[in-house]
């Protein structure tokens, strides 16, 4: 019998392991040839610079000047690798009271019913609250991807980096670089540590300006986690891609991730694609 899992489960999973994804990932054409990369030593430099892009677009609150369309598709996979389930959202993401928002505006297709509606707007009302309230301490509310996941030195210090090449991806040159948990203890607080401490990636940072293009990653050991019933992540693969919109902002274009998750003595494999199908500066 199939494992059956809430949507709310799997989302969940996908939030857990944030904009993260693996070398087996498929989420853009294959890179051109690979070439040399710069010596090891400069590695320091592309993620310094890399890591600087992304904290002034961050400071800046671009996020804030965009809104866009967020298409999610959620596939079940059975033993054989076939499709016997498809489930899909579509997400409105924009600005609120000085944080960014994403509400739903579709499932399956169809638009939300009235218990739907109430839900939805109850979630609203309570972010928006939450937004208030942060804006008046100095602070603001951060989106799941953002808590789960931002490209800073916290992040990537807990990482051994080696650039291991030069590639063309999308028609612009990057350096490409490998990364994989330091030895030794590294700070487990969080599910989100438990993942990032058990996985190896794969960065493409654009040479023109240090913007991230692509991240891949790999979960190569299970993450334990609880909702309601143990379940733990067995394994997780995938991608996110980029896009420059603007000289130097750059922001999320497609995401696809292939997980594993063991419910008890059942297995469950889901295929989780997010596109941003429309965005636009408001």
């Amino acid at each position: 019998m199939r494992a059956r899992l809430p949507r709310a489960l799997v989302i969940s999973f996908v939030a857990v392991l944030g904009l993260s994804a693996g070398p087996s990932g498929q989420t853009s054409s294959p890179p051109a040839s690979t070439t040399p990369g710069p010596d090891a030593d400069s590695v320091g430099e592309i993620m310094a610079q890399a890591m600087a892009r992304a904290r002034t677009q961050d400071e800046a609150g671009t996020e804030l000047e965009f809104e866009s369309l967020i298409l999610t598709t959620v596939d079940s996979i059975d033993g054989d690798e076939q499709v016997t389930e498809t489930e899909t959202a579509l997400h409105k993401r924009y600005p609120l009271s000085g944080a960014v928002y994403e509400e739903l505006v579709e499932k399956d297709g169809e638009p939300l019913d009235e218990d739907e509606l109430r839900e939805e707007q109850k979630r609203k009302d309570e972010f928006q609250a939450k937004a208030i309230a942060a804006a008046e301490d100095g602070d603001r509310v951060e989106t799941d991807d953002e808590r789960q996941l931002r490209f800073d030195q916290e992040l990537m210090g807990r990482y051994r980096a080696e650039v291991v090449g030069q590639e063309t991806l999308r028609g612009e040159r990057c350096w490409v670089v490998d990364f994989e948990p330091r030895e030794g203890k590294l700070p487990e607080n969080t599910r989100m540590d438990k993942v990032l401490n058990r996985s190896t990636g794969r960065l493409y940072v654009s040479q023109q300006d240090h913007g991230i293009m692509r991240i891949e990653f790999e979960l190569n050991k299970p993450v334990r986690y609880v909702w309601g019933l143990i379940a733990s992540l067995s394994h997780g693969v995938g991608g996110i891609d980029f896009q420059r919109v603007e000289p130097n902002v750059w922001i999320p274009q497609r995401f696809d991730m292939r997980i594993d998750i063991r419910v008890f003595f059942r297995t469950a494999r889901r295929r989780v694609v997010r596109e941003w199908v429309e965005k636009q500066r408001i």
